[in-house]
């Protein structure tokens, strides 16, 4: 090894951009220590750009990793080696001919272990143990939003991805502005727009700690001012009653020069608004069993409509009809890359504990996790604004094709006439002016 000129040596990857760190390396032997600690954006980029023999050198390229159950990493360590085999010890051949196995071991396994250690596992919560004791992978649940993607893989579809580079947004697209208020915590101001293809997308956000309603609400009302949108909310533990003369909503309201709604917090909300995020993050098409679709018989269709009559013969179309199901707006969540802690904060999101021996389903609290707050909150608002937008694209197109007949005719009475009649049709409820 030494006559070769290689070296063995350690090294880090704290934040995902540190891969570029190792962009010069050719590497022959990659042995990443706790894998789950390890996003898997890292260990692809690494260990299928960076890992490779050089021609004539005889050298294998081999990548060993190990690593326990949790972490950051925990989904994509658990689908890439368990899932095929979850005893392990089975070689499975994934794209382009790569290998890899899976090795189970447990605490047992190891006849060297600090009995100390082995005795301070009995006291954890009893998924933790599993997962640390026995090496049992389903115990520890990871990464809430797993369909999230800040990156685009190479082997997903062109729309498996969330974060965007920012455009200038039309004037004309509904907009919602929703904070989270706090003074210890962070405030934090999510801004987001309705596109007409049914999609959310959050173009800007603001945060703000230590800092009194007074000094952050000028750099909110700046932006208020300038995007005019539809609807502005805050989370309902501003109107708490704190013993001043103003409750928390009130002084907001007079800071920022706008009306302020609260968000509809109820039991059950939290996690309510976690599925919805679920459901604006899906990147993959609602899959539609055979059977629904079914075989189209020409000759079936022609005896309906000899026989049943026309509403019989349409409603047979119509199970043909794959439009409902054509989900071209996926996913429904886009988010500006200039919008960096949102983008943090769902990847840092993990389950709760489980309490009563029932799973845990609602997202744990953490430091950060204002702006995860704040997206339940704008998901929940967005759903309505959606149809609106679609309409207000149409109007636009009507308006243009109206215009250009003008143009080519001369004719002003059937366009103003036409053009209030569109106008008529199109009436959104105003957003109500503040007054105190």
């Amino acid at each position: 090894m030494g006559n070769m000129g290689a070296m063995v040596f350690l090294g880090h990857c704290e934040n995902e951009d540190d891969v570029h760190k190792y962009d010069s390396m050719e590497i022959n032997l990659y042995t990443p220590d706790e894998l789950t600690s390890f996003t898997e954006y890292i260990y692809l980029y690494i260990g299928f750009t960076r890992v490779r023999a050089s021609d004539g050198s005889g050298l294998p390229a081999i990548i060993r990793a190990a690593g326990m159950p949790g972490g950051i990493g925990h989904t994509f360590v658990k689908k890439r080696f368990v899932d095929p085999c979850p005893t392990g010890s089975k070689v499975i051949v994934g794209r382009g001919g790569n290998k890899r196995i899976y090795i189970h071991s447990t605490l047992a396994d190891n006849p060297h272990i600090d009995k100390n250690y082995a005795q301070s596992l009995e006291g954890l919560n009893d998924a933790e143990k599993k997962a640390k004791k026995f090496g049992d992978w389903s115990a520890y649940l990871g990464q809430v939003f797993e369909e999230f993607r800040d990156k685009h893989y190479p082997d997903e579809p062109d729309n498996a991805v969330h974060v965007v580079e920012p455009f200038e947004i039309p004037k004309w697209w509904p907009r919602i502005v929703v904070g989270d208020w706090g003074f210890t915590a962070m405030t934090y101001i999510m801004y987001g727009a309705i596109s007409p293809q049914k999609r959310l997308y959050i173009y800007r956000e603001q945060h703000f700690i230590k800092m009194k309603i007074e000094e952050w609400a000028p750099f909110v009302k700046e932006y208020l001012d300038l995007d005019s949108p539809r609807a502005i909310k805050f989370c309902q533990s501003v109107k708490q009653d704190r013993g001043l003369e103003h409750t928390v909503h009130e002084q907001i309201e007079m800071a920022l020069g706008h009306p302020v709604d609260l968000t509809g917090n109820t039991p059950g909300s939290r996690i309510a608004g976690k599925i919805l995020i679920h459901e604006y993050l899906r990147w993959k098409q609602k899959y539609l069993p055979a059977k629904e679709i079914g075989t189209y018989s020409e000759e079936h269709a022609m005896w309906l409509l000899r026989n049943r009559g026309l509403e019989e013969y349409k409603s047979y179309l119509a199970t043909f009809n794959t439009e409902s199901v054509d989900e071209s707006n996926l996913p429904k969540l886009q988010i500006f890359n200039t919008c960096p802690l949102l983008v943090e904060a769902i990847k840092a999101c993990s389950y709760d504990k489980p309490r009563d021996n029932k799973p845990a389903e609602d997202v744990a609290e953490f430091n950060g996790d204002d702006p995860y707050d704040t997206l339940r909150y704008m998901c929940d608002a967005a759903d309505k604004y959606f149809d609106e937008s679609a309409q207000e694209f149409d109007k636009l197109k009507k308006q243009e094709e109206l215009i250009q007949r003008l143009a080519n005719t001369n004719n002003w009475t059937p366009y103003y006439r036409q053009m209030r009649a569109i106008e008529n049709s199109s009436k959104f409820t105003p957003v109500r002016r503040y007054h105190k």
